[in-house]
């Protein structure tokens, strides 16, 4: 051990300790012990540190803030494919009453999706195109989605024309009937659809949402093909909550036009289906790591939406307290990012750890808890590094109140984004 040395580049563990040596640098973490204790503390950053990657468990992208939608080949990371699937619900009940079916017309009928405002997506703004499927199976809204659940559908694409990709376009609202809309995905649907819509005009099907769910059960929208060169397309990023967002039929009877709008909104399903090929990664380093897991002591790789989470492990942390180093001012995990990186794939602006409780499911350490979350874990872009505070939960370690498990990394936003980064690894040059 070393007293008051600089961390070095790569994964460090940086642990301010009581003990009758050496002030520590800049005071760190003196706060937090009683003056008594702090008088006498050393800083320690050689604790061993093991890393490696795995495939995370399916996760919830259910009832989230946004959902994402499409596709590009990551040199690094390989192949990123997302849909989503929602539910469209009626605005308002008992639509068609009293109205003579034989004498409406279907115009068009139009699945409209609003870009997430924040962030378009993940990538460049190439064209697309996209494909859309009706849901054959029922979805419930007390239910918990995941990004692996892809539902039955029927095997007819529901758009229309031969229309082969999309221009992406989420700076530039499109006008519609004179009116400028927010910046959205238009996909035009096969007018026969329309037409069976307006077939149970008045009909029960229409009568209420509880109605039509059962007859229409919603749309699952996926990319029409795989990206197939790098550093183009994307996976862009929606708000189905946006009033834009919506299914519309225009329709007329007679000389008259009109429309109705098919809601999406906090009652309808709606969540994010993904799927990740890393031996598509033009790099073989990653697939080599999913192997060979000593090669996460050089690279640890982060990927949201169910992609990729990091494992750490610091053998010997329970013996610190009886060589002496029984109370800690502060613990500091150091996350480095590795080398350069295409700017529309930065880093996740946050990471978060977890420990693992008795049954070996992910919990959140001490340090992380709503009331005094103090752990941060947000990228610093001059320094190219995360740096989290996990104090509470390794004095958990060293006291027996938590046992020496480890902790696994995971990109911030990871039901509604697909950031990914490289850290260097304990053992990186």
């Amino acid at each position: 051990m070393h007293s008051c040395t600089r961390p070095a580049i790569g994964a460090v563990l940086l642990l301010v300790l009581a003990t009758a040596c050496h002030k520590p640098e800049e005071d760190l973490g003196l706060d937090v012990l009683p003056e008594d204790i702090a008088l006498g503390t050393v800083v320690v950053d050689t604790s061993r540190i093991v890393a490696w990657n795995i495939l995370p468990k399916p996760g919830k992208t259910s009832a989230l803030s946004r959902n994402v939608l499409g596709t590009y080949l990551d040199p690094d990371f390989g192949l990123v494919t997302t849909g989503l699937v929602t539910q469209v619900r009626l605005s308002t009940n008992s639509v068609g009453q009293d109205t003579t079916t034989g004498t409406l017309v279907c115009d068009s009928l139009v699945l409209s999706l609003a870009y997430d405002p924040a962030s378009y997506g993940y990538g460049n703004r190439d064209p697309q195109g996209f494909w859309v499927f009706r849901v054959a199976e029922d979805l419930h809204l007390d239910s918990v989605y995941q990004n692996d659940d892809v539902p039955s559908s029927t095997p007819v694409d529901l758009l229309a024309g031969p229309r082969s990709s999309y221009a992406i376009e989420p700076f530039q609202g499109p006008v519609i009937g004179g009116d400028t809309l927010s910046p959205q995905l238009r996909l035009r649907l096969k007018q026969e659809l329309g037409e069976e819509l307006l077939s149970h005009w008045g009909g029960a099907e229409l009568a209420n949402n509880d109605n039509f769910l059962q007859y229409f059960k919603g749309l699952l929208v996926i990319p029409k093909t795989e990206a197939s060169v790098p550093y183009q397309q994307a996976a862009l990023y929606f708000n189905l909550l946006s009033p834009d967002s919506k299914l519309t039929l225009y329709y007329h009877d007679g000389a008259t036009s009109t429309s109705l709008d098919f809601i999406i909104n906090s009652s309808s399903v709606r969540y994010t289906v993904s799927r990740f090929d890393h031996d598509r990664a033009l790099q073989p380093t990653l697939p080599m790591a999913l192997q060979d897991t000593s090669i996460g002591q050089q690279h640890v790789y982060l990927q949201a939406l169910g992609g990729l989470r990091g494992e750490l492990r610091f053998p010997g942390l329970e013996n610190y307290s009886s060589a002496g180093h029984g109370a800690l001012a502060k613990a500091e995990l150091i996350l480095p990012v590795e080398g350069n990186y295409f700017p529309l794939y930065a880093p996740p602006s946050q990471i978060f750890v977890f420990r693992k409780d008795e049954e070996g499911n992910d919990a959140a350490i001490p340090d992380q808890v709503p009331s005094s979350n103090q752990v941060g874990g947000y990228y610093d872009a001059e320094e190219k590094a995360y740096h989290l505070v996990v104090t509470q939960w390794l004095q958990g370690v060293i006291t027996g109140a938590y046992p020496n498990t480890g902790l696994c990394v995971l990109p911030g936003s990871n039901g509604v984004s697909v950031n990914r980064g490289v850290l260097c690894g304990p053992e990186n040059p």
